[in-house]
């Protein structure tokens, strides 16, 4: 295994073994261990996408890996889920701009994204997408809710990857990394699952570190 198709399925594996959890869907889409990305690489090159060694080495060899989780105590409000495509699968799937052009001078940002993370299966309507740009080593990655509009992430896609495998993928876990006010009544529900996670994940996953995610929320209340 590559090291992040091996992080990728530790995360799971760490919700699905935990007493904590309860799974409600998991999945791994096509590919495999063994799969050579350089071709994969170069034609991105060509095509006038040269991916940074950095984002080359947070490759994982499957087109997406799924999981949809809510806590085991149903007096815990707390839930989680991703479906993230590796970053070639995520440079193919276009979004469906009508879904989130509230105006139409919205319309051209978002015809520049991309698929990165469907975060949908709850109902939330929430997706991660990735902005690439001919000549750009490191997309942007802009995260999308039906409700809050959409908004830049201060992450590239190996931060993306690496803060998923600490929130196991809480959701709204992204704000974390966005210009928003989290303390605002519309964030309310948010703002309760990220306090949870940090005061729960600290005891259930001791090998990560939940300091820098707990200093960013409080500099957004």
């Amino acid at each position: 295994m590559v090291p992040y198709e091996r992080r990728l399925f530790k995360a799971i594996r760490e919700v699905r073994e935990s007493p904590f959890f309860d799974v409600m869907y998991e999945e791994e889409g096509p590919g495999g261990t063994g799969k050579d990305p350089t071709p994969i690489f170069e034609l991105m090159a060509e095509e006038g996408f040269p991916l940074s060694e950095r984002l080359k080495e947070a490759y994982f060899p499957y087109r997406y890996m799924a999981l949809h989780w809510h806590a085991a105590d149903p007096d815990v409000p707390l839930v989680g889920e991703f479906n993230v495509m590796n970053i070639d699968s995520s440079s193919e799937v276009n979004l469906l701009v009508h879904d989130f052009a509230w105006e139409k001078s919205d319309e051209k940002l978002l015809s520049e994204l991309s698929i990165l993370d469907d975060i949908s299966r709850g109902g939330g309507g929430q997706l991660a997408t990735m902005r690439f740009l001919p000549g750009v080593s490191s997309p942007e990655i802009w995260f999308l809710d039906r409700f809050h509009t959409f908004v830049q992430l201060d992450l590239d896609y190996r931060d993306y990857l690496d803060n998923l495998f600490i929130t196991k993928g809480v959701t709204g876990w992204q704000y974390l990394f966005a210009d928003v006010p989290l303390g605002a009544r519309e964030y309310a529900s948010t703002l309760e699952s990220l306090r949870i996670m940090l005061r729960v994940f600290p005891e259930l996953f001791p090998e990560y570190d939940y300091a820098p995610l707990a200093a960013r929320l409080e500099a957004r209340l």
